[in-house]
């Protein structure tokens, strides 16, 4: 009986987990499933701007300029699509993990992203991800 008693409480305990796991996922989910606006990118030039060549400047410049024109719409259905200036350039899935701190992205060409979320609410979608080695913050708004 005691044995019994340990499984039925062990059993209870495992479910109560996966589903504090699985609603974490879904708030994000449901936080997340609308179009978003980049409006702010966070460390695209390497640390020291002072001694970025000319070319590197420009070249900065203009990817920060594109990433700020930037939409991505998720979807519900766990498809994704990313537009700049109207015209969808990629689209795949999505998946965010368990506890729905990160994103991940895969495109139809299979290319994939990892984003770590850093704030996700009804107005603010902020990611950090990988370029080159240097962490870049994507900020996005509600459109």
């Amino acid at each position: 009986m005691f044995e019994k008693s340990h499984r039925i409480f062990f059993t209870c305990c495992l479910l109560s987990i996966a589903f504090f796991l699985s609603s974490c996922q879904s708030k994000a989910k449901q936080l997340l499933a609308k179009k978003w606006d980049c409006v702010k990118v966070e460390n695209l030039a390497r640390v020291n701007k002072k001694f970025l060549p000319p070319e590197d400047s420009l070249v900065t410049a203009k990817l920060e300029n594109a990433l700020q024109n930037l939409s991505w719409q998720f979807n519900a259905d766990d498809t994704y699509q990313c537009s700049t200036g109207g015209i969808v350039t990629v689209q795949g899935m999505y998946q965010l993990s368990d506890d729905g701190k990160a994103l991940f992205l895969t495109s139809a060409g299979n290319n994939s992203n990892n984003y770590i979320i850093v704030s996700l609410t009804e107005l603010e979608l902020v990611l950090k991800g990988q370029t080159t080695g240097v962490p870049v913050v994507l900020h996005f708004r509600e459109h």
